[in-house]
């Protein structure tokens, strides 16, 4: 099979290695605090304490991956820098077959953390590159359908091991790290180049202060979700959801965000305007109204989650921030490798975007663990003050971005 079509990178590829690899951020990412708090007792600090762990070194490799990969591409390709980065997260992975220790969760934890912030710039500029317009934003949407649907299905398949041998996911999602290098003979040493002049074709003036607005977002979600997801197992045995159900019930959120992406993808019907000062009036691109629907969406659903009184407000709480989520990826990705012509450095900052709200979301979580310690009160409801702050701060910045573009 031949791994160029155009001397663009096999979409088929693509998506194959990003489906196997993403079972390793749906573990890192959603999984980890429910394997920490089964097997190795984890309390809600420890959890958080170790999200901030991830949250920063996922930071550190997001930025540090362009500088980096441009240093080693006259000795490496980026194909053999993606096989290096799936066989370090393979062999971290392997640590539960041999070590019965908290600190499995550290190591496994942190390593993975940092080789994913290298391994998806540099998979979503293949992606994307010798792509333009329509064509990249559905590449965008086949990519995110698959990632997110791979991240949703392992959290579902994680149940039965829930019981009692939590920790044999991590040795699972090791096993297709492995598998995704066998996809690697199908790409191309290299990225093809990302014609400059077509791609300020595709790029409307308009999509520079989205851009900004997006990147006002994207963070934003990941500070509600780097909040959520170490505390999700405790929100759940509150109102006693069995162990068995936990991770399932938690992956709504995940399968929300697979029919928002196909929605976008879907209903994508028009071609970006050739004339850079118009931006499309159809389609979702270009709009700031989806932007806003988004934020209203993820705020909305975070406070009916961790103020859950029983699972139907849960359901609707994690329906609303899934569906938010998945607007705000979509959107962020494709303005970042629009506007930053699909490098690996555009791709390292919409990852460090990432990182940073999953860095943020645990500190906010800690902050309020401690403060209420010394003065009492209910710990999510002090979580949810601080984040509805931050929000308002996110509003501020989106509407004068909003407001200079128009």
């Amino acid at each position: 099979m031949n791994h160029l079509r155009n001397n663009r990178a096999s979409l088929t590829a693509s998506l194959v290695l990003t489906g196997l690899a993403s079972t390793g951020t749906s573990v890192i990412w959603n999984g980890l605090p429910f394997i920490a708090k089964r097997d190795y007792g984890f309390s809600e600090s420890e959890n958080l304490a170790l999200y901030l762990l991830i949250g920063f070194v996922y930071v550190i490799g997001a930025l540090s991956s362009g500088v980096c990969t441009r240093a080693l591409r006259p000795f490496v390709s980026l194909r053999t820098i993606i096989a290096v980065l799936l066989a370090t997260v393979t062999a971290v992975c392997s640590l539960p077959l041999f070590l019965n220790s908290p600190l499995v969760m550290w190591i496994a934890g942190g390593v993975s953390g940092f080789c994913s912030a290298w391994l998806w710039p540099i998979v979503e500029s293949y992606l994307v590159a010798g792509r333009h317009g329509t064509e990249m934003r559905r590449a965008i949407g086949w990519w995110n359908l698959v990632w997110m649907i791979a991240v949703a299905s392992v959290m579902i398949s994680m149940a039965p091991l829930m019981g009692s041998h939590a920790s044999m996911v991590i040795v699972g999602l090791g096993v297709l790290n492995l598998l995704a290098i066998g996809v690697l003979p199908w790409y191309s040493k290299n990225p093809p180049e990302h014609e400059e002049l077509k791609s300020i074709e595709h790029v409307p003036d308009g999509y520079h202060g989205l851009l900004k607005g997006a990147r006002v977002l994207l963070p934003l979600s990941y500070v509600i979700n780097g909040v959520l997801a170490p505390l999700l197992p405790y929100v759940l045995a509150a109102i006693a959801i069995d162990i068995f159900w936990q991770t399932p019930i938690v992956s709504i959120w995940m399968i929300a965000r697979v029919i928002a992406t196909a929605f976008m993808w879907r209903f994508d019907r028009c071609q970006t305007p050739s004339v850079r000062h118009q931006v499309s009036d159809t389609g979702w691109h270009g709009k700031w109204s989806v932007l806003w629907g988004a934020l209203v969406s993820m705020t909305t659903g975070f406070i009916l989650i961790l103020s859950a009184w029983g699972l139907f407000p849960l359901i609707v709480g994690l329906v609303l921030f899934g569906g938010g989520m998945g607007v705000t990826y979509y959107a962020a990705l494709y303005y970042a490798m629009s506007v930053g012509r699909a490098e690996v450095d555009a791709g390292g900052k919409h990852e460090a975007f990432i990182g940073g709200g999953y860095m943020i979301g645990p500190i906010v979580g800690l902050v309020s663990m401690q403060s209420v310690s010394f003065v009492g009160g209910n710990p999510f409801q002090s979580i949810i003050y601080i984040v509805i702050a931050i929000m308002v701060f996110a509003i501020v910045a989106l509407t004068l971005f909003w407001k200079k573009a128009r």
